[in-house]
């Protein structure tokens, strides 16, 4: 399948604001992000269900489906932006018009629970998505300036490398690969779909809140899908924020890294936490856990 490269954000364009999974419970902060963007050169649209609810979702499946759809067809919006994660992507994969967004490609941002919607895209249309802030969780808030400049540099300018800030190497090493991954738990609960990609891919991960004992579960579940394990050329960790044992951490990743005997670093700033970097999932990288980078073969 051929890769397909979103055309850069520059200022003028349309950015959709997409509400697409949980919730928006503070239309306030909604609205600073929107003036946000307008402040910084663009037009803004916000997806029709931003005040529907259904439980814990922002309307329901087929709605927030529609939403989604419309937006990659709409050819005067010229980049999708999610509002936020939590809950409920993973519920729209099978109502997505692929073809449609194969045939109107264009820049999609997202992570936590977005990282369901991103994998599936890329697997069902070579589209390279964006691991990047959300507009309600981070630019509704007071974003912090290394944040911002990641996000602008990468739509914008487009960048070369990837620092990764506070290395911690188990197992070092050069390798490529597409660079492929986000959310841990969200990626576990795509298991039985076709998502998975046919190529060598480097894998990135974070999350939230979660126990040692489930991300070594989360790993092992993944490690024990042949796809998965024979396509595995790298891992790089970002932010497990909330984790309960330091100690545990380090030893399982030590001992999986001695097994898999492939590079495995830590210390990405991505996840949930307030400074991240804006990443390119599906495009071809290389790691150097020398240099603690991450290096794009395209731009």
């Amino acid at each position: 399948m051929q890769k397909i490269f979103p055309s850069k954000l520059k200022k003028g364009d349309t950015i959709g604001i997409l509400c697409v999974s949980g919730d928006i419970k503070d239309y306030e902060r909604l609205e600073k992000s929107k003036k946000y963007f307008e402040n910084q050169g663009f037009t803004i649209v916000v997806s029709p269900n931003v005040k529907e609810r259904k439980n814990y979702l922002c309307g329901d499946d087929n709605t927030r489906a529609k939403a989604l759809n419309d937006f990659f067809k709409d050819d005067n919006i010229d980049a999708i932006i999610a509002a936020r994660g939590g809950y409920g992507a993973i519920r729209l994969i099978d109502k997505i018009d692929y073809l449609s967004i194969k045939q109107h490609p264009k820049i999609f941002c997202g992570y936590s629970d977005i990282t369901a919607l991103m994998l599936m895209i890329y697997k069902k249309t070579g589209l390279v998505t964006y691991n990047a802030p959300m507009a309600y969780s981070d630019f509704g808030t007071d974003i912090s300036q290394y944040t911002e400049k990641s996000f602008f540099n990468n739509l914008i300018n487009g960048i070369r490398e990837i620092a990764i800030d506070k290395p911690l190497v188990y197992y070092g090493g050069v390798t490529s690969g597409v660079l492929w991954g986000g959310n841990l738990s969200t990626i576990q609960s795509l298991c039985g779909q076709n998502f998975i990609p046919d190529e060598k891919f480097i894998f990135v991960a974070e999350d939230i809140n979660e126990p040692v004992y489930k991300i070594d579960k989360m790993f092992t579940q993944l490690l024990n899908i042949s796809q998965f394990r024979n396509n595995l050329t790298g891992i790089v960790l970002g932010d497990f924020s909330g984790i309960d044992n330091e100690i545990y951490f380090k030893d399982f990743f030590e001992e999986l890294a001695q097994n898999l005997k492939i590079p495995v670093i830590g210390g990405l700033k991505f996840g949930h936490c307030k400074d991240m970097q804006t990443f390119q999932i599906g495009a071809d990288v290389m790691l150097d856990t020398n240099l603690c980078k991450i290096f794009y073969k395209k731009v």
